[in-house]
C-alpha cells in the first residue's frame, strides 16, 4: 500500500499524542522481523500487540517508542516524525517493560528505586528526594494496584486454575524499604510499570505479559493498567495514558475488561496480530 509523509500527517491530529504507522518494516541479517504494519492508536487507548515468540514482538514495541530503527515505513507520535525524530520520541514513550532494559537490582529496595528514577527526573540541582514524597508516590503504588486486584480476586470460583495464586499480596511497607529480591513477580511488574509512569508520559509500552506465570497474576496485571489509565485521565484529563501491551493470548485481559466495567474504560482497545510467517493485521474492537 502506498503513503506518504504528508497523507499520513494529514490523517493526524497534532494536539494529541495518537500513535499512526503505515508500511512499518524492519529486516535483519536473518530476514524480515516484522513487515508492512498499518495501525493506528487513538491518545488514550490501549494496543493489544499478539504474536508467537519469534514474532518480532519486541522490536515492534522498541521501534513505536523510538529505541530500535526500521528499514520502512512512515510513523508519527502527534506531529512527530517516529524516525526522524527517533530522540524526541524516546522522551515521550516510557518502556514499563523489556526484559534486559528495565531489569530492577534485586539488592535495591523499593524505595531506593523510585528516588532514583525521581532524581532523574528533577532539576540537576536536586539530587534528593523527601520521605513524605517517597511515602506518597509508594501509596499511589499500592492504592492503585490493590484496588485492581481486589476486582480480579471477586472471580467466581474455577475463573483461575488451582495452581494459580489466590490472591496477589501487596506487602510493600509504607516506606518501601522491601528489597526487590523479596518481591513477587507481579510486584516487580507493578513497580517496573510504576517506574515508568513517574514521568506521567503519554506513552507506555509494556513487552511480553506472558512472563507472569500466572493466570490470575496477568489478569490482576492488566487491571492495573486499565486502572491507571483511568486514574490519569480522572486526574489529568488533558494527558491521557495510551499504552502498548503484548503478549501471546489476550484472554486474561478480557477477564480484567470484563471484571472492572465502567470502572476503567480505554478510550479505544486495538489488537494487532503478529504471525511468523503471515502478514500482520489490526483491527479495532470499538
Amino acid at each position: 500500500m502506498e503513503s506518504t509523509t504528508e497523507t499520513l500527517a494529514e490523517d493526524t491530529d497534532s494536539d494529541e499524542q495518537s500513535i499512526a504507522v503505515r508500511n512499518w518494516s524492519l529486516s535483519g541479517k536473518q530476514g524480515e522481523v516484522f513487515d508492512d504494519i498499518d495501525l493506528e492508536i487513538p491518545e488514550g487507548g490501549l494496543a493489544i500487540v499478539r504474536g508467537p515468540a519469534g514474532s518480532g514482538k519486541t522490536s515492534f514495541l522498541l521501534s513505536l517508542a523510538g529505541r530500535m530503527r526500521v528499514s520502512a515505513g512512515e510513523g508519527r507520535l502527534g506531529d512527530l516524525d517516529i524516525r526522524k525524530r527517533a530522540r524526541a520520541v524516546r522522551s515521550l514513550v516510557a518502556v514499563g517493560h523489556v526484559e534486559g532494559l528495565t531489569d530492577l537490582e534485586n539488592d535495591f529496595t523499593v524505595a531506593q528505586h523510585v528516588a532514583e528514577r525521581q532524581i532523574m527526573l528533577q532539576p540537576w540541582y536536586k539530587p534528593w528526594v523527601s520521605k513524605s514524597s517517597l511515602r506518597e508516590i509508594i501509596g499511589l503504588f499500592r492504592e492503585t494496584l490493590q484496588s485492581a486486584t481486589d476486582f480480579i480476586d471477586e472471580q467466581p470460583e474455577g475463573t483461575f486454575s488451582t495452581t494459580d495464586a489466590q490472591r496477589a499480596d501487596f506487602l510493600i511497607d509504607d516506606d518501601g524499604e522491601v528489597f526487590v529480591s523479596e518481591l513477587s513477580e507481579l510486584q516487580k511488574f507493578f513497580l517496573e510499570f510504576g517506574l515508568a509512569c513517574l514521568s506521567r508520559p503519554p506513552v507506555v509500552v509494556i513487552d511480553n505479559i506472558d512472563y507472569l506465570r500466572e493466570s490470575a497474576d496477568r489478569a490482576r496485571a492488566w487491571a492495573g493498567i486499565l486502572v491507571y489509565q483511568q486514574l490519569r485521565k480522572t486526574r489529568e484529563p488533558d494527558k491521557p495514558l495510551t499504552v502498548i501491551v503484548s503478549c501471546e493470548d489476550a484472554g486474561e485481559f478480557d477477564i480484567a475488561q470484563r471484571s472492572l466495567g465502567p470502572h476503567a474504560e480505554p478510550r479505544a482497545v486495538v489488537e494487532l496480530e503478529l504471525p511468523v510467517s503471515q502478514r500482520p493485521h489490526s483491527r479495532s474492537r470499538h
